[in-house]
């Protein structure tokens, strides 16, 4: 499926990230080797023999690696760019936010990136209270799913697409203990 969008921003609130991402787009090395990934994608498209080039096209395609502190009114300040037709925040809001109020408040600042009619795809954690990367221990705000999608109806966003995971039953996970994941779609309403 060829990408809709000719161009891509991303965001990161960490240098470290930032810099990771950097690496990769300049093909650096130490790079995170992101080909795993590509490879799985490529399978699940029906083309895994040609993830050298869609790893290719990716690179060409992100044009800007940018800041992003969702807690802000401007999240990109002191960037300022045109509004985008499609956010993707992956595992974020709960690991940004400190409190339900800060989530609303950060979905709403979202909102303002977004143009009229645009989309954002989120995916994340029910009632995840930590998570771990490496041997570090991060905590996290435990949402769940009443109050995710009365904010994004209040922020102003219509949920077009809700997927809900729970997890494994056959034991829990040591690097979280979220009880499932959510995978949805919302549409900006103006």
């Amino acid at each position: 499926m060829p990408l809709l969008n000719q161009e891509i921003i991303a965001t990161d609130y960490t240098d470290k990230n930032r810099l990771e991402l950097e690496k990769w787009l300049k093909k650096m090395p130490g790079a995170f080797d992101w080909s795993p990934v590509v490879k799985y994608v490529c399978q699940l498209e029906g083309s895994r023999d040609k993830w050298a080039e869609k790893e290719e096209r990716l690179r060409r395609t992100v044009r800007q690696v940018l800041k992003c502190d969702i807690l802000k009114e401007r999240p990109l300040e002191p960037a300022v760019l045109p509004p985008a037709d499609c956010l993707i925040s992956l595992l974020c809001l709960e690991a940004a936010c400190p409190t339900l109020g800060a989530c609303r408040a950060a979905l709403r600042h979202l909102r303002t990136l977004l143009q009229p009619r645009g989309h954002l795809v989120l995916s994340g954690g029910f009632e995840t209270t930590f998570y771990m990367v490496g041997d570090k221990r991060f905590s996290a705000l435990p949402l769940e799913e009443k109050f995710l999608l009365e904010a994004l109806q209040e922020t102003g966003f219509t949920i077009e697409k809700l997927e809900k995971a729970q997890q494994p039953a056959e034991g829990s996970d040591d690097r979280s203990d979220y009880t499932g994941m959510f995978f949805l779609v919302a549409r900006r309403r103006d």
